[in-house]
């Protein structure tokens, strides 16, 4: 086989592999005393042959090509040939070797000697049992990559997924795990719970905030990460961008199951194409098509792993409750996953909603409260990681402290230990937070700042709420300490103005970001949160995002039984509209039309380059466009007619929707423009009316805005109604080049008609050329011919003995052909209803008819001078680029172009007429 491809290669092998059967069969009849090892050969042999020739169909199919290892398996595929070429030509001396085979012959088969002993039958196998297990996982390894590239190919441009909500992420990379020596029981048993075969599908771990659930979750996922397990996680956290939000979270977790588990790829892929709108559609759904039903398709993949575990931290940090509420309830689905064990682990506080919904499922998860562990068992635990940590920050302060001035080498003692950890119990925060502090580079000596920490000693009591002043009272008093009065009232209000919004924030931004969004110097920001490294992460990158290391910090902040006892206390109301008041202005000054300089009106928002976007929308008006009316609600202002949102949508609107198409968010306007109508509706008359018409002006054109930004100016606008506000305000925005547009309906109204009559699934629809009717057929075996002013049924054309999958009308609209399952076709008088004709002779299903055309053709260009139809009736075209959407009850069914005039017989029943420019101007 010497210079042979793997193709040609398995050809050959396969051709030996049979022959090798057939010489066993002949002797198995002939030969008593060795028959178990012949049939052993035979049966392997066949074996054999069916893995070859499965290899040989996929080298041989649409991705064989790729099949890189595989095709590389030259010198595998030579020895098993040599070896069954070897076993041929024994087998065949004995049956054809000059006299003897003669003499055979003439005595019978049955003189017939096998010519091998079983330990050569056992080596022989063995050797090809090698060769094939080597060649199954080339194999194997090719179609793994291939599915993965399908993965990966779904990931990037269908499943929308949520950087930074994975607990390996870059983002989450330093947040810490359990100390070694801490959490032992616990974690013990919720492995347990992982391993049990009978175990429940949820595993829920509640605890107050600051009791340490995050680092357990990371642990418990870090765990699973390093045994094999394959997973997902999802760390929800509140101000985070889309880590706040549960919009991603299915999606997300798909897309983490598919990277770890390849095979699931085509089933995943499968649901898209099947419903390309599946991320929009609800939870439930997502659950079931892209999770459940994938893994349970894949119950016969020798490579499912028995285990597939989720972890999910925070729960409670979801900014919907009735999303978190809803994930529990989907969870509990795990248990109908038939080809493996789901597992979720679960942490979230013991908030009354997330309590109630665990209730509703009662008997479907194991649960353990942080808080109700015992005492000895915390005291123990958060005494071990303050030991550790502690005499590490010794350690380190050694390295640099001069000669004379090192901490003694028992710091700090034991007795320090057990009043700290006796402060500390039950918050992990509290010990987290304190290491911080006492470690931070740059300061004091750590003695002098534990010493600060124990000044609070005798303001801790049982309550929460004292003990986030005693976590956080010490780190932020030192920068008031020693200051005048006047100095400190500044500082104080420096630190609100400042800090205040970043524990505000819907998205964590770098210091530049803040500095621009707040209308400060970045020096003075980096200069306040230098002294914070304790309580927020301060990334030593001024692009990188300034971050709460917990929440429990925010919530020390606001609360508002603080407000006259914390100095340091923040009036979260104010601070959210100050941050609504700014954003506006940031969109006022950066949002323009074509803010990226794509000029053509069919650009697409995926051909523009993020470097194009970033320099266009910098950061800030990036956080601007998307959080204004998240700061403007939680602000709790209303929105009159006349103020600054009014001014601004009517001055804006189509800039600010145009950026958050460029920054793939419109599919979220919707929802916005809903909390600005609850902030309307009790001083707002007309804004209220405006924000309707906004409303519908999204929903009727969104599809198209996601895709090409620039349509607002053209599609969205020209197929709005005559009448609508929205259009009405941005006439002057509409594109130059489009003289003189469609007629459209005065207002917005709901679909024009609903045809029913048809008691199973409609295949197919089509307009006669004169758009007056409508014909249907149907998978109940009937033909239907519609009114399409009025919706009326005018005819029910009964003859077909199977599902009608195809309908046409004549040029002259005389006539209607269907053809059918039946493997007919039958054309109808459209005025009788009488069948005319039946033509049969067909092999198979009459799934397509194109015997009629009109106009220019059903389907193709009609182009005059530079204008035209795209070749899928989606786009008004000129010259080779897309410039004009059409929405779907818009599209031709038949166009014909004369002179800078395109008309367009659309499904919905219109005519159109457009006339455009001949110049080069937009």
């Amino acid at each position: 086989m010497e210079g042979l491809g793997a193709a040609a290669s398995i050809i050959a092998v396969v051709e030996l592999a049979a022959k090798v059967a057939s010489l066993c069969l002949e002797y198995s009849s002939a030969v008593k005393d060795a028959r178990a090892d012949i049939d052993r050969l035979r049966q392997y042999t066949g074996s054999l042959k069916i893995t070859v020739e499965g290899a040989q169909k996929l080298l041989h199919g649409p991705h064989g090509a790729r099949l890189e290892n595989s095709h590389k398996l030259h010198e595998i595929l030579n020895d098993t040939y040599s070896q069954l070429d070897n076993i041929v030509t024994k087998l065949e001396a004995k049956l054809h070797s000059g006299r003897r085979a003669k003499a055979m012959r003439s005595l019978g088969l049955r003189a017939l000697k096998w010519p091998f002993e079983s330990k050569d039958v056992d080596k022989i196998i063995s050797n090809l049992q090698r060769d094939q297990a080597t060649f199954l996982a080339a194999l194997q390894i090719d179609q793994a990559a291939e599915i993965f590239d399908i993965g990966r190919k779904i990931d990037l441009p269908k499943l929308p997924v949520v950087t930074g909500a994975a607990f390996d992420s870059q983002t989450n990379e330093h947040d810490p795990k359990c100390h070694p020596h801490t959490r032992v029981d616990l974690l013990a048993e919720i492995y347990r719970w992982i391993d049990d075969p009978s175990g429940k599908c949820i595993f829920w771990l509640c605890g107050m905030a600051g009791t340490g659930k995050s680092t357990i979750s990371r642990t418990v996922a870090g765990q699973l990460s390093a045994k094999g397990v394959p997973g997902a996680s999802f760390l929800f956290k509140k101000g985070d961008g889309d880590r706040g939000k549960a919009a991603k979270f299915f999606t997300t977790i798909a897309s983490q199951l598919v990277s770890q588990l390849p095979f699931l790829a085509p089933h995943v892929r499968n649901a898209i194409e099947n419903d390309p709108a599946i991320a929009d559609k609800n939870k439930r759904e997502q659950f079931q098509k892209l999770i459940l039903e994938p893994l349970n398709k894949c119950k016969d993949n020798p490579h499912i792993p028995a285990l597939v575990s989720v972890v999910i931290d925070a729960l409670d940090e979801c900014d919907q409750e009735e999303d978190a509420v809803a994930i529990i309830r989907i969870l509990s689905k795990a248990k109908e996953a038939t080809s493996v064990s789901l597992r979720f682990f679960v942490t979230s506080r013991p908030e009354l909603p997330i309590r109630n919904s665990f209730g509703e499922i009662q008997g479907e998860y194991q649960d353990v409260a942080l808080h109700r562990i015992k005492d000895s068992i915390v005291e123990h635990d958060i005494s071990a990681f303050l030991r550790y940590e502690l005499a590490r920050i010794r350690d380190i302060y050694h390295r640099h402290a001069i000669e004379g001035f090192q901490l003694p080498p028992d710091w700090p003692s034991e007795d320090v230990i057990r009043i700290l950890t006796q402060m500390a119990i039950p918050l992990f925060i509290f010990a987290a937070t304190l290491c911080r502090f006492v470690g931070d580079k740059g300061r004091s000596n750590p003695a002098n700042r534990l010493k600060k920490v124990l000044d609070y000693q005798t303001k801790t009591h049982n309550s929460g709420l004292d003990k986030l002043d005693a976590t956080y009272l010490p780190v932020l008093e030192q920068l008031t300490s020693g200051r005048t009065k006047q100095d400190k009232t500044d500082l104080l209000a420096k630190f609100r103005d400042i800090v205040g919004p970043i524990i505000l924030l819907g998205q964590p931004l770098s210091v530049q970001s803040l500095a621009r969004l707040l209308n400060v110097e970045a020096t003075d920001v980096y200069d306040l949160l230098n002294s914070l490294h304790s309580v927020l992460d301060i990334p030593s990158q001024t692009d990188a995002p300034v971050r709460l290391f917990h929440l429990s910090f925010r919530d020390f902040l606001v609360d508002p039984t603080k407000g006259t006892t914390n100095d340091f206390w923040i009036d979260e109301t104010k601070y959210h509209k100050a941050l609504a008041d700014r954003c506006v202005q940031i969109m006022n000054q950066h949002l323009k039309r074509d803010i990226c300089n794509q000029q053509v009106p069919g650009k697409l928002r995926s051909e523009i380059d993020q470097r194009t976007i970033d320099a266009a929308l910098p950061p800030v008006a990036q956080y601007a466009c998307q959080y204004w009316v998240h700061h403007l609600k939680e602000s709790k202002s209303s929105v009159r007619d006349g103020g600054p949102v009014h001014s601004f949508l009517k001055s804006h609107l189509l800039y600010w929707l145009e950026a958050l198409s460029i920054l793939g968010r419109i599919s979220e306007s919707v929802g916005i423009v809903d909390d600005l109508l609850v902030l309307s509706s009790a001083n707002g008359i007309e804004i209220s009316r405006f924000l309707h018409d906004i409303r519908r002006f999204i929903q009727n054109s969104r599809s198209i805005i996601d895709v090409a930004p620039l349509q607002l100016y053209a599609s969205a606008l020209m197929f709005s109604p005559a009448r609508s506000k929205t259009r009405d305000l941005f006439k002057q925005e509409e594109l130059r080049w489009i003289t003189s547009g469609p007629v459209v309906e005065d207002n917005w109204n709901a679909c024009t008609q609903t045809l029913e009559g048809h008691r199973d699934s409609v295949n197919s629809v089509a307009f006669s050329p004169d758009s007056k009717l409508v014909v249907s057929g149907s998978g109940d075996k009937t033909v239907k011919i519609w009114d399409a002013a009025t919706g009326t049924c005018t005819q029910t054309l009964e003859g077909h003995s199977d599902s009608v999958y195809s309908v046409a009308f004549s040029p002259d609209s005389k006539l209607v052909v269907s053809g059918s399952g039946d493997k007919t076709v039958k054309i109808w008088d459209a005025a009788t209803g009488t069948c005319t004709q039946t033509l049969e002779g067909y092999s198979s299903d009459v799934i397509s008819l194109k015997l009629f055309t009109s106009w220019s053709g059903h389907g193709r260009i009609a182009h005059h001078l530079d204008y035209g139809i795209s070749p899928d009736n989606k786009w008004i075209t000129r010259g080779s680029e897309n410039w004009l959407w059409l929405p779907p009850g818009y599209r031709p069914g038949r166009s014909a172009v004369a002179a800078s005039t395109i008309a367009i017989g659309c499904s919905s029943g219109r005519v159109l007429i457009m006339m455009f420019t001949t110049d080069n101007n937009c």
